[in-house]
């Protein structure tokens, strides 16, 4: 009893589910930054467009660090004549406006080798800047000279600062998706920088020069599904620090009006972005992800098995597959626990099933439980056929013992104790009700199911025989052959190993109704001759007409019973009788002066 006990208690150990994650953190993380392991890469981006402000300084404008705006180095390079310029110590003058797109991004590499760790993307872009002050700042006159023929602005106003840059590039951008809906970058773009540093009061530029434009951004996404039937883009708002820097050092100055030479910009700034992209869906793998960390494992192997023959090729194919191994390792623990459940709720044939699914993959220690539990359904099951059965009736009984034997081996002969008492009582009521042939199969059948129980069945053979018997002795006895010959011949239908004994009287029996039926066939044959008769005889009378004369009545009927004479109107008529056997009454004809005046009947 002891052993029991502790097989018991360490079957219970062994036995017991597994989670994919080992503490709450690693729980939480699951649920939140792994929810796009399996993620569809970015794909392609059509646009993105950029809207922000940044400000400049020279050369070591980036080394004060992100949100700093002193101005150290000038980012304007003078000629000799010229070394110095503190026109830009204001942060006013150095506060200018973004506008980019960056469009035809793609993830080329994806197409060389498939993965989804980081999406890299390679496009075009343009980017417009300027000063935000307008109409620009004032510059010292000699800044400005020349002649009145010199481009000074003194047609369309005077000149002043106000640098304009167009920068045509390309572009890279690295994406890092770590939820389902943010999705972070690191962004690069090289390009030509085209820039202008005056710009007259009527909109004429000059000092002119092309150069190189390049910028670095990192930011952040927001990925929003469309609201318009296309599932397969989604549209992205998202913010981003910039670092932009313009480097040119040979400006267009044809007629000398100024000293500067050259124009070495860094700038610091943000941006607000809005834009589509292709791709960054989260996939069947996914969502089999989470499921796995629910511990619905019973879901997660259907997914997992769909992402795998959906992405033969994955880079995260082994770690798909270590999952999928383990949920089919936990999924006949959550077949058990859902059977459990049905159980509890009284739900029978659903906790067949959960059980009969885990006990196919379980291991040993589950499957002991897993029978244990199957024993304990299949009992109810046997119960409810028994003690329900007047209310249930026999068939539904046998469905119920019938299910009881599916849902383990391990009660089979239970079970088939069951059908023998069930088959025994179905006999029972048959026997009562006389109907031999139907009880004598049902005794059989349970005898079939338990053949232990022999003498039961013997017993219960020889009542019904000596039934059959006493029933044709009195059939024979009260004269009914016919019974009795059906009686006997059924016995030994039954129990053909009785057919010698009875053989001889089935024989007599059989003689003595062909004797009997040879009389009744006689009498049978006789009256209908006699009733054929009566019949023509009555079509004979309706052949009689008025008018007919006594020579021809008699010619078709014959002579009549009897005749009588009466006085009718002062005048003597002759009455003629004819029995009509068929409606048992006479039938009376007139005559007079030999003519057939009148039929009566």
């Amino acid at each position: 009893m002891r052993l029991l006990t502790y097989i018991l208690f360490f079957s219970l150990i062994f036995s017991e589910s597994e989670t994919w994650y080992t503490n709450p953190l690693d729980y939480v993380l699951g649920r939140t930054t792994n929810r796009t392991t399996f993620r569809e890469p970015v794909s392609f981006t059509p646009f993105d467009i950029k809207i922000g402000t940044f400000n400049y300084g020279g050369s070591d404008f980036w080394d004060q660090g992100f949100g700093a705006n002193e101005l150290g180095v000038s980012p304007i390079l003078l000629d000799s004549s010229n070394y110095q310029y503190s026109g830009l110590s204001n942060a006013n003058s150095r506060k200018c406006y973004l506008f980019e797109v960056d469009f035809l991004k793609y993830n080329i590499p994806n197409y060389v080798y498939k993965q989804n760790y980081i999406d890299i993307q390679f496009g075009l872009g343009m980017k417009m800047m300027g000063l935000i002050e307008n109409p620009g700042i004032d510059l010292p006159d000699d800044f400005l000279t020349g002649s009145d023929s010199d481009p000074s602005g003194q047609d369309r106003g005077k000149y002043k600062y106000r640098p304009s840059i167009r920068d045509y590039n390309v572009n890279t951008t690295i994406n890092w998706q770590f939820y389902d809906f943010i999705l972070g970058y690191l962004s690069h773009s090289i390009g030509i920088a085209n820039l202008s540093l005056y710009e007259s009061e009527g909109g004429d530029k000059y000092l002119n020069g092309n150069g190189i434009g390049e910028s670095f951004a990192l930011g952040l996404k927001g990925m929003f599904n469309s609201r318009y039937d296309m599932k397969d883009y989604k549209v992205t708002y998202g913010a981003e620090a910039k670092w932009i820097r313009a480097y040119v050092d040979d400006l267009n100055d044809p007629n000398k009006i100024s000293p500067i030479t050259g124009f070495d910009m860094k700038g610091i700034g943000w941006a607000l972005n809005f834009g589509i992209i292709f791709g960054g869906e989260r996939s069947i793998g996914d969502e089999a992800y989470q499921s796995m960390l629910k511990n619905d494992f019973i879901s997660a192997v259907s997914e997992f098995q769909e992402f795998l023959d959906r992405n033969p090729r994955h880079i995260k194919k082994i770690k798909a597959q270590k999952m999928l191994e383990f949920c089919k390792k936990q999924r006949p623990y959550q077949e058990f626990e859902n059977g459990k459940s049905a159980f509890a709720d009284y739900n029978l044939d659903q906790a067949a099933r959960w059980y009969e699914s885990a006990i196919t993959t379980s291991d040993d220690d589950l499957s002991f439980e897993i029978i244990t539990k199957q024993k304990e359904l299949s009992m109810v099951f046997l119960d409810s056929a028994i003690v329900n059965l007047d209310d249930i009736g026999f068939n539904n009984a046998e469905k119920l013992i019938r299910k009881a034997k599916a849902v383990t081996p391990e009660i089979e002969a239970v079970a088939n104790g069951y059908l023998s008492d069930l088959y025994m009582i179905k006999g029972d009521l048959f026997y009562e009700v006389k109907n031999y042939e139907a009880a004598l199969k049902n005794y059989k059948k349970s005898y079939s199911y338990n053949q232990k129980d022999k003498v039961q069945y013997i017993t219960k053979v020889k009542e019904v025989t000596t039934a059959i018997l006493d029933e044709a002795n009195k059939a024979t006895d009260k004269g009914d052959i016919l019974f009795a010959l059906t009686s006997l011949s059924k016995l030994v239908e039954l129990r053909p190993e009785l057919e010698s004994e009875f053989s001889f009287g089935i024989q007599a029996l059989k003689e003595k109704l062909m004797e009997i039926s040879y009389i009744k066939t006689k009498d049978h044959i006789e009256s209908y001759i006699k009733s054929e008769k009566n019949k023509a005889k009555k079509r004979i009378y309706k052949k009689v007409e008025i008018g007919m004369k006594k020579n021809e009545v008699i010619n078709l009927l014959g002579q009549p019973a009897f005749i009588e004479n009466k006085f009718v109107d002062n005048e003597i008529k002759q009455l003629w009788f004819y029995f009509d056997e068929l409606d048992d009454k006479y039938v009376n004809f007139y005559f007079e002066s030999d003519i057939l005046i009148k039929i009566d009947d």
